[in-house]
């Protein structure tokens, strides 16, 4: 977790009478270590930290840090502050709390869908309107009307056209990170296919899983949100998929 943005008022300054004691290059060393910590997330290595605030040398940096040590804690060579440790506890708590409702509200706005069937009570079209399809079991009527009605749907072609359509567009909602990333997106396309073809579902499973993607873009860690929320879908990341 990259903190970028941090709640610091001026009582946490001028309020304090030792800082209000320090001269105002003691000051500036205090403020920026206290930066300089926030930018680490946490505890930092103590050593070499006279060039990290920009000291003249090791001697310049004790003379500062004779004077302001002592509202820093070292502990097994890391230095780290009272202020700043819970700081990043109030923001962690505060982005898993949003985290954990952003889940919640994706399941209760999907709670009417019965994903398990294969084939969602009500479905949106690429353009978000609404089509009824009605409470159908896929795999009880697979040799009734649901094959007559599926059969263009898995239409090998369309089915491949729609894979390229669905791993482009999430690379764009969610960019993959690294190799890792490319690969779990492959394989969640490769599931679709195999669905689509096999008659599990229908194409339009890559529209349902397009929009989880856009639930979890914004989430702490979209990739990870993005795999949790598939599994509403039947989708499970330990599977092969051909």
């Amino acid at each position: 977790m990259k903190i970028i943005f941090v709640q610091l008022t001026y009582n946490d300054f001028l309020n304090d009478p030792d800082f209000v004691k320090m001269t105002l290059e003691e000051k500036g060393a205090y403020f920026y270590l206290i930066l300089f910590l926030f930018s680490k997330n946490g505890p930092a290595d103590f050593e070499n930290l006279w060039r990290a605030i920009g000291c003249r040398d090791e001697k310049h940096f004790q003379e500062i840090w004779d004077a302001i040590g002592y509202k820093f804690k070292i502990k097994n060579g890391k230095i780290s502050h009272k202020m700043v440790a819970s700081e990043i506890s109030r923001i962690r708590k505060l982005r898993q709390a949003k985290r954990k409702s952003g889940l919640k509200g994706a399941k209760k706005r999907w709670h009417n869908h019965n994903f398990a069937n294969g084939i969602n009570v009500t479905n949106e079209n690429e353009n978000g309107n609404v089509i009824e399809n009605g409470n159908r079991d896929i795999s009880s009527n697979s040799n009734n009307q649901s094959l007559s009605s599926s059969n263009s749907l898995r239409n090998d072609a369309e089915i491949q056209q729609k894979a390229i359509d669905f791993i482009d567009t999430l690379n764009r909602i969610i960019p993959p990170k690294n190799r890792s990333d490319r690969t779990s997106y492959k394989k969640v396309t490769r599931w679709l296919i195999t669905g689509c073809r096999d008659g599990k579902f229908g194409t339009e499973m890559f529209f349902h899983a397009l929009k989880f993607a856009r639930e979890a873009k914004n989430g702490d860690n979209p990739q990870a949100l993005f795999m949790s929320l598939l599994k509403q879908l039947g989708y499970h990341p330990k599977k092969e998929y051909e």
